[in-house]
């Protein structure tokens, strides 16, 4: 079984995702979430960092957003991270290529 598909296996079986959303901080300035790739177990990180405004802007770290199948637009990662829903952004990314295998906040 790929990486990938363990942690779907986790999402689906013992809730990962709440368990993911619980290890961020409360009020983070920046929050990390580490993904693996559905097809080959790629690793990318996307970066959520607060701006001078305090808004969160996303990061792909040089990769295109649509290259990863997320159905949803990237601002609404944006405003779901600003309304601390980290859960809900994490079920986002879940949505496409990707899976969120570990998230870091500071």
């Amino acid at each position: 079984m790929s990486q990938n598909q363990e942690i779907k296996r986790l999402n689906r079986d013992e809730c990962y995702e709440s368990f993911l959303a619980d290890q961020i901080v409360q009020n983070p300035k920046e929050v990390i979430f580490h993904t693996v790739a559905s097809m080959c177990d790629n690793k990318y990180l996307f970066k959520f960092k607060k701006d001078d405004n305090g808004e969160f802007q996303l990061s792909c770290n040089g990769f295109a957003y649509s290259n990863f199948g997320i159905s949803n637009n990237k601002y609404e990662l944006e405003w779901a991270a600003d309304d601390d829903r980290f859960f809900n952004v994490i079920q986002m990314i879940n949505s496409g290529y990707q899976v969120v295998e570990k998230v870091v906040s500071r």
